[in-house]
């Protein structure tokens, strides 16, 4: 089951969207349950009660709370939950990047650029539920990609950081770099000795990046423009119509 919250003032809008999603969903064996909202305060309220949404599909402009502060409050709270941005007005694109958006939407949606955008989703989705496998000490060891911050690189050890500490394995960093790439599971290179989740991901400053549990993290040079690249590229990949 996949959980898809829809935030939108537009009613009209909204009920199209929510129509479309459960056409292709069932097209396709998709199992999904959709809620709307018509505010982002109420949706917002929703996720730090506790409520779970694997997909928000966004809109920017809004009365009482605006999407932009609605995703900063829901970031808090659940770090994983894929936010596409759905606005008549490409401009905020920029200002959406520090939410870690999945997609960024322009009004008219074509439904074939929706329908990727969906499917697309449903990848992520089932890619959260991947698991970082590797063997230490004679120990067969597997956590969950989405729970690991970075990977740091001392000589001949990597220390593998997660929201709940941290682990040792031996390996080389661009062989774990090569099976993370493998797996479509977005990791950024900001440094030889760091890998880092782009969903960990706080902030991007020019030789900097700020992860979520605080950590300041070096961009070494010659990796500031690649890395600035690719970071608007994950946060975009952004199919704009």
């Amino acid at each position: 089951m996949i959980n898809i919250a829809i935030c939108d003032d537009d009613n009209l809008f909204s009920g199209q969207l929510d129509t479309f999603l459960h056409v292709i969903s069932k097209n396709e064996w998709k199992n999904i349950e959709t809620e709307i909202f018509e505010d982002g305060q109420e949706l917002a309220d929703y996720v730090t009660k506790g409520e779970k949404y694997d997909l928000i599909f966004m809109d920017i402009e809004m009365k009482v709370e605006d999407g932009l502060s609605a995703a900063k409050r829901i970031r808090k709270i659940d770090k994983n939950v894929l936010i596409v941005y759905v606005t008549s007005h490409e401009i905020y694109m920029k200002q959406s990047f520090d939410m870690r958006p999945f997609r960024f939407l322009t009004k008219p949606i074509d439904n074939e650029i929706l329908k990727k955008c969906f499917f697309e989703a449903c990848e992520e989705i089932e890619t959260n539920n991947y698991y970082f496998k590797f063997r230490y000490q004679r120990i067969n060891w597997k956590i969950p990609v989405k729970d690991i911050l970075y990977f740091e690189s001392q000589k001949r050890k990597v220390r593998i950081i997660t929201q709940n500490g941290y682990y040792i394995m031996y390996e080389k960093m661009n062989e774990i770099e090569k099976m993370i790439t493998k797996e479509k599971i977005n990791f950024l290179r900001v440094h030889q000795s760091f890998l880092v989740n782009y969903r960990h991901i706080e902030g991007l400053a020019y030789d900097r990046i700020i992860m979520d549990n605080g950590q300041i993290i070096s961009i070494s040079e010659d990796r500031r423009k690649i890395v600035s690249e690719e970071y608007c590229m994950i946060g975009d990949d952004l199919d704009v119509n």
